[in-house]
């Protein structure tokens, strides 16, 4: 036995699930730039000890990256949005580094991000990221209103509130399967601290979200 749950080798694949071995692997590789993902490949990768749950939400994930290149549902931005919101609630840092810089990327306001991590909402938010803050925890609390529900489907269309909805759920999800199979280790409250200072003042320079959304 052993914890946090290990990445098991292709050995240890049943030949009917090699396809699903092959995906999650090769997204590793290509997606997140991982030089061995065979012996670390992340998240998904130590979720193949079950190869058919850890290419399904890997292929979820492909799925929601996708969708603000599309008409009719949430944006870039606004998946990202939702990085902030859930960090901050589920009182965590473990996707924050990487999430930072591609909010900002793709548009979420460096204040906005601020505000979020230290408490800030009221003041600094307009009333669109607030709605979206709203709306994100509503969803995550199980108490969503047919008024903040019908806001989000005229700014978003109807399939795109459920599309939020589910990235909304979906997230939580990785982030606490994140957590578990890095044991609780990830990065400081300095090192994220510092990462929002260094964008502000031109320091860090914000690379481009797409070189993740294949």
């Amino acid at each position: 036995m052993s914890f946090p749950p290990r990445q098991p080798a292709r050995s240890e694949i049943a030949p009917e699930n090699i396809e699903f071995y092959n995906f999650v692997i090769d997204r590793a590789r290509y997606h997140s730039n991982m030089p061995e993902p065979e012996k670390e490949g992340g998240y998904y990768a130590h979720m193949l000890l079950t190869p058919e749950i850890s290419a399904s939400l890997c292929r979820q994930g492909q799925y929601f990256r996708a969708v603000g290149d599309s008409l009719g549902s949430f944006s870039h931005a606004d998946r990202e949005f939702v990085d902030q919101i859930l960090g901050k609630d589920l009182k965590t840092n473990c996707v924050a580094l990487g999430h930072i810089n591609d909010a900002v990327s793709t548009g979420v306001r460096i204040e906005a991000i601020e505000a979020i991590r230290f408490g800030r909402e009221d003041e600094v938010l307009n009333e669109d990221e607030k709605l979206l803050a709203s709306f994100i925890r509503k969803v995550m609390a199980g108490q969503m209103d047919p008024a903040t529900w019908a806001r989000m489907e005229a700014r978003i269309g109807e399939r795109g509130a459920m599309e939020y909805a589910a990235w909304i759920l979906y997230l939580h999800t990785t982030i606490r399967g994140i957590q578990l199979v890095r044991a609780g280790e990830e990065p400081s409250d300095d090192q994220v601290d510092q990462l929002i200072a260094d964008i502000k003042s031109g320091k860090h320079v914000v690379d481009d979200y797409r070189k993740r959304i294949s």
